[in-house]
């Protein structure tokens, strides 16, 4: 299974002026971009969250490419980047479907030190 790579956008308000897209652009593009694979999931939505959130500065992931169904997998067999103009961090998903709220991920860091591979 392809790993799956996301980053976020600059905060944007639910409420208020529309700014242009490109001032929504995702944060980081790489040189070479795949496929997304959106197979059927749990979850009906995903969050940056936790430490992952801090550093990338919003909460709404951007998927770049890869396969989807990495969200679904075990934890110690998801294979899941995300990609910041700080550096690349390996992250790690939890579905999360407690009671009245919505069934999502949460998509946090993998505290691992040799997870984080931060830019120079």
């Amino acid at each position: 299974m392809k790993q799956l790579r996301l980053t976020t956008t600059k905060p944007m308000g639910m409420l208020g002026i529309v700014n242009p897209i490109e001032d929504h652009a995702p944060l980081t593009k790489p040189n070479e971009v795949g496929e997304l694979i959106m197979g059927e999931t749990k979850g009906k939505t995903a969050y940056i969250h936790g430490e992952a959130e801090n550093i990338a500065g919003f909460d709404i992931p951007s998927f770049i490419d890869g396969d989807l169904g990495q969200l679904d997998l075990p934890i110690k067999e998801q294979d899941i980047l995300l990609l910041l103009p700080s550096g690349e961090y390996k992250c790690k998903a939890e579905f999360y479907n407690e009671l009245g709220a919505t069934q999502c991920y949460l998509i946090t860091l993998i505290t691992e030190p040799s997870a984080v591979k931060k830019k120079a």
